[in-house]
């Protein structure tokens, strides 16, 4: 008897291995986590198969190479068989080739692989080490996921109970920002964002993203001239602001995570405050509130209606910051940045209202489309006389406030300057990046002549002496040309570069250092370049004084050509000339100095290079 009943246990055990099935498993799909969600994993003694739902634009394609393969933790890897519907609601699909998205740009997908064994607790997805592909990652069965443990240094981080923000003061040196990323793979690829601001004492706003080393660990070091707000993520996890300051180290504990709360805790400069921001984000969506006046005031009828509605929006805001136990510091950053976006949409009613549309389901959406149209039809929604605009900030932005406006990129209103009965540092402060912006040098120099602190002058003239510095190391370059023709009229500038390279074919290449598809122009036609180095063929790069000195004598070090830094007028003269409202433009001249060739945008390799060599015929 005792015999039979292990014989049967022993069968039941046999049974109930033959599958193993993770309903709705957790995955990291980095910047597709929007577009695919693994719904299922079966782990069968025949095969494994992965549930995908594709959420993708309808009538696009997608495609999941024949190389691709699911690996486990030993590094074994079970390679795709095949992509047979298995539901009725699910579509077929070919490995290798197009898949075209129905209309409703929604489709089930199940993905075939050879059996990884029973026993697997986790998964990883790849199409193979190229650029573009899919990658899910730590897949796994999300009721027997384990809990990541926190690294010897992060155990019982403690906080300050309370902390308040710096008054505005120039203290130049070097930010540090440290990450650990929990569950990170090398594979991943992950990138970390700093940026959404423009630093004191610099042209060019920081956007930038920086790669994690194979331990999932990462060192940012970030010049400024004072204390910022910036936001700082992972594409696919969050984003968050968090206030970083010169002289000061932050450290960043992350996880790989799809529940958009990657950061688990912070160390160093105004470390309960960071994370009293990040849950901010989590919690109220404080830097992003348009949605909420959107919904609200299309329901009002009366311009009173909608100004009061949006007074209402933001005093409730206001009020629910100010009931959290979060820091000084972080109830004063999310109460400007409440009022920020209040004084934003009642006085640009019509723009921020115009950028919104209703979706069918309820949804709110942003689009540019039939804008003009739109805005004729609702600039007059909520006029404002100059009483009415006239405003007095309450919140850390008067310009007496130990805070600046400057930390947070906003300006000073006439009004907020009238306020102002005596020489006031944050006014010398904000003074700085508007010096900064304009090419006047004998309106910059008086301006500079009325500030009353040291500290804020000595930003500006630093700045001009390494303008200087760089002017003068890329007047001895022959293929640069920087003021070296900014006595040419406009009208001129044009005819007297071709007249350079009479009897040569030429192609103008019209870009700024911002313009990320003139950078990726510019990647794409390199091999081009090479294939055609050694014929009779000129590249010109023309560019103006919206792309900062020094970004752009960097970036023309890896772009082979005759770089031209024009002046403002004589840029938007040749941009009219070619008729053109947007960069990149390009143009093609033959060798006898005809325009053959000339378009908007960057049409594609293939016919860029079919009119060049038109051209050279």
């Amino acid at each position: 008897m005792i015999i039979t009943a292990l014989l049967a246990l022993v069968a039941m055990t046999g049974k109930a291995q033959k599958s193993v099935v993770w309903e709705k498993p957790s995955a990291f799909m980095g910047r597709f986590n929007s577009e695919f969600v693994i719904t299922k994993v079966e782990m069968k003694q025949t095969e494994t198969v992965l549930h995908v739902d594709a959420n993708y634009n309808p009538g696009s394609w997608i495609r999941f190479a024949k190389e691709s393969f699911l690996q486990t933790p030993d590094g074994k890897k079970y390679v795709i068989t095949g992509g047979e519907a298995t539901t009725e609601k699910e579509f077929d699909l070919v490995p290798d080739s197009l898949f075209w998205m129905p209309q409703s740009g929604k489709a089930s997908l199940a993905l075939h692989f050879k059996p990884v064994p029973l026993d697997t607790k986790e998964l990883d997805f790849s199409e193979g080490d190229f650029e573009g592909s899919f990658q899910f990652w730590n897949i796994c069965d999300s009721k027997t996921k384990k809990k990541q443990e926190l690294p010897a240094d992060w155990q019982n981080v403690t906080y300050a109970k309370d902390e308040t923000l710096p008054a505005a003061k120039i203290n130049k040196g070097v930010a540090t920002i440290k990450v650990k990323m929990l569950g990170y793979k090398p594979g991943m690829k992950l990138e970390f964002y700093v940026g959404g601001f423009k630093p004191l004492g610099s042209r060019e706003r920081v956007d930038k993203f920086y790669t994690f080393a194979n331990d999932g660990t990462l060192k940012v070091e970030m010049p400024l001239w004072l204390t910022r707000e910036v936001a700082v993520g992972v594409q696919g996890m969050a984003f968050s602001k968090i206030v970083i300051a010169p002289g000061q180290e932050t450290s960043i504990l992350m996880k790989v995570s799809t529940d958009n709360r990657p950061f688990i805790a912070f160390k160093g400069y105004l470390a309960k405050t960071n994370m009293d921001l990040v849950d901010a984000d989590n919690t109220f969506e404080p830097y992003s509130m348009d949605e909420e006046n959107f919904l609200k005031v299309r329901k009002c009828k009366t311009k009173e209606e909608r100004l009061q509605c949006l007074t209402d929006i933001f005093n409730q805001r206001v009020a629910a910051f100010k009931k959290t136990k979060y820091t000084t510091a972080a109830k004063d950053l999310l109460c400007m940045a409440a009022e920020e976006n209040y004084i934003n949409w009642s006085r640009q009613f019509a723009v921020n209202y115009c950028q919104h549309r209703l979706d069918e389901d309820g949804t709110v959406y942003m689009t540019s489309m039939d804008f003009q149209e739109n805005y004729q039809k609702n600039k007059d929604l909520l006029p404002l006389s100059e009483e009415e605009r006239a405003y007095t900030w309450k919140y850390l932005n008067e310009p007496g406030s130990p805070c600046s406006r400057v930390f947070w990129d906003t300006t000073l209103s006439a009004y907020d300057k009238q306020l102002v009965k005596q020489p006031n540092y944050n006014l010398d402060l904000q003074l700085v990046p508007t010096l900064l912006e304009n090419d006047d040098e004998q309106f910059v120099n008086r301006v500079l002549q009325t500030m009353k602190h040291e500290d804020c002058k000595a930003v500006i003239l630093e700045y001009q002496a390494e303008q200087q510095r760089i002017a003068q190391q890329l007047t001895s370059q022959e293929s640069v040309f920087f003021q070296k023709y900014d006595d040419v009229a406009p009208e001129n500038i044009l005819q007297t570069i071709l007249d350079k390279y009479k009897g040569k074919t030429v192609v103008i290449d019209i870009w700024a250092t911002w313009c990320g598809p003139c950078r990726a122009g510019h990647q794409a036609m390199k091999p081009m370049k090479e294939e055609m180095k050694g014929k009779n063929i000129q590249f010109v790069y023309i560019t103006s004084p919206t792309s900062p000195l020094n970004t752009w004598q960097e970036m023309i070090k890896d772009i082979d050509g005759d770089h031209y830094y024009l002046t403002k007028e004589q840029y938007s003269y040749v941009l009219n000339k070619y008729e053109s409202e947007g960069i990149p433009t390009y143009a093609i001249y033959d060798k006898n100095g005809n325009q053959t060739f000339k378009t908007i945008g960057f049409p594609g390799l293939e016919p860029i290079k079919t009119e060049i060599e038109k051209a050279m015929l």
